[in-house]
């Protein structure tokens, strides 16, 4: 490809080079957290499940620098989704699109480099690396997770990127996109009937942007359907070199179908009468896309816990709702799976605790519990409290008291349980006044 078409893709994909304007479409919690790097060193990676808003993000970063006064031109954004670089793949394009834009747009100064889709160019981890070495330029990269999450960035980019994962749309930011805003909890009883409506349209549908922009419900299952089929065949069956995608989407559609229900290695390689091998390869392939996260057992033992059983939930409820079971069945794991990705967000520590009761989350540090919380998702005049949902309270004894949370459907209070005080609240209200997302290198 020569520089003059070069060129013409560039001056497509950057229109605000002229207009000083972008399409940002509604902001992500996320943006400040990315704002909050602009002045460091460290190259930004934006990674998660595909069609999450990563692109978006970008586009959302753009226009805040360009209404901070950095001129058009210093900021150079490369999709290489565009089907006319898809026959030239290489290092060699990259380098021949940044000096295009260094001959012909940018000669001099700094540079913001956004590049959208990086996985598509082969060790562009080594391209990357240099031009942060070599050029005044700060680099934000984004892509479908098929690639980018590969472990080859840590080693390769050790100590000059910060990751940041973009989930689909939390509760907060689902209701901005439905037009309300709940910032106060005087907001929240002021308007109860709609958080409650639109909790449910987020359980059934998810949190997929685009999908939560749609009116239609025949609308929103194809995005959903789509999203599935693109995540199954680009970001799994190609990422992990898998020919048997019949297996491959019968093990992901039986986890989708099970989240929160306890499972093992060996209990997939038995259902699907596969080897141990072939399931875990499956299945680090499938957590690596992001479309599913395993939550382990607690114990004082790292080694013991990698060993044990472990849980399975989805990046997004409607994603599972649309292509794994109806909405109908077991609302109290599809809340359950919410919180799990509510939480996720903000821990990595997370697990699950189980002896003669179950906690369904336990945030903790290393091997040290830092709080306790449990979903009971009962009809919302329900407020007898079953036994077997309090049980794992008393039953996993921290060494010192920590927060104990019990999520329900209405009820809030507080209730004393020997030595512990559990605290009883809404899930509505417990996603809507949660902290917001940070990064981690």
């Amino acid at each position: 490809m020569n520089t003059d078409n070069i060129l013409k893709i560039l001056n497509f994909q950057n229109k605000f080079w002229a207009t000083g304007r972008i399409s940002a479409g509604i902001e992500r919690e996320l943006l400040r957290t990315c704002l909050r790097q602009r002045e460091s060193k460290e190259i930004i990676v934006l990674k998660g499940v595909r069609r999450s808003g990563k692109s978006t993000l970008m586009a959302q970063i753009i226009q805040e620098l360009l209404q901070s006064g950095v001129k058009p031109t210093e900021i150079l954004l490369v999709n290489l989704e565009e089907p006319l670089f898809s026959s030239e793949y290489s290092i060699d394009l990259l380098e021949r699109v940044y000096r295009t834009y260094r001959e012909r747009v940018q000669p001099t100064g700094h540079c913001y480099l956004f590049v959208d889709e990086i996985q598509n160019i082969p060790s562009w981890e080594t391209w990357i690396r240099g031009r942060q070495e070599s050029e005044n330029m700060k680099i934000f990269l984004a892509g479908s997770s098929s690639l980018l999450l590969s472990p080859e960035i840590g080693t390769k980019l050790t100590g000059r990127q910060v990751s940041l994962e973009v989930f689909p749309l939390s509760f907060r930011e689902y209701l901005r996109f439905q037009g309300l805003t709940v910032s106060k909890e005087q907001e929240y009883y002021l308007h109860l009937s709609p958080i409650r409506k639109f909790f449910y349209d987020y359980l059934q549908y998810g949190g997929f942007p685009e999908v939560a922009l749609k009116k239609e419900e025949e609308e929103k299952e194809l995005l959903l359907k789509n999203y599935f089929e693109d995540i199954l065949y680009r970001d799994l069956a190609a990422r992990g070199a898998i020919r048997d995608v019949l297996t491959l989407r019968n093990l992901v559609l039986y986890l989708l179908a099970n989240v929160g229900n306890i499972t093992s290695i060996n209990k997939l390689k038995n259902n699907f009468s596969i080897s141990q091998d072939k399931v875990q390869h499956y299945l680090s392939v499938i957590l690596e896309s992001y479309l599913l996260f395993a939550l382990r057992r607690f114990t004082s033992s790292l080694k013991t816990d990698q060993r044990s059983g472990f849980k399975i939930y989805a990046v997004d409820t409607g994603l599972r709702n649309r292509v794994a079971l109806p909405f109908s069945r077991d609302w109290g794991r599809l809340v359950e799976n919410m919180i799990f990705t509510h939480l996720r967000r903000e821990f990595d520590d997370l697990s699950f605790g189980k002896n003669d009761g179950e906690v369904d989350f336990i945030l903790r540090k290393g091997i040290t519990m830092e709080a306790l919380i449990q979903v009971w998702y009962a009809d919302e005049n329900e407020t007898t409290i079953p036994p077997r949902e309090i049980q794992g309270f008393c039953q996993m004894k921290p060494e010192t008291p920590v927060p104990c949370m019990l999520l329900t459907n209405d009820l809030e209070k507080r209730i004393e349980l020997n030595s512990t005080r559990l605290y009883c609240l809404p899930v509505t209200k417990f996603l809507l006044f949660a902290a917001s997302p940070t990064p981690s290198s």
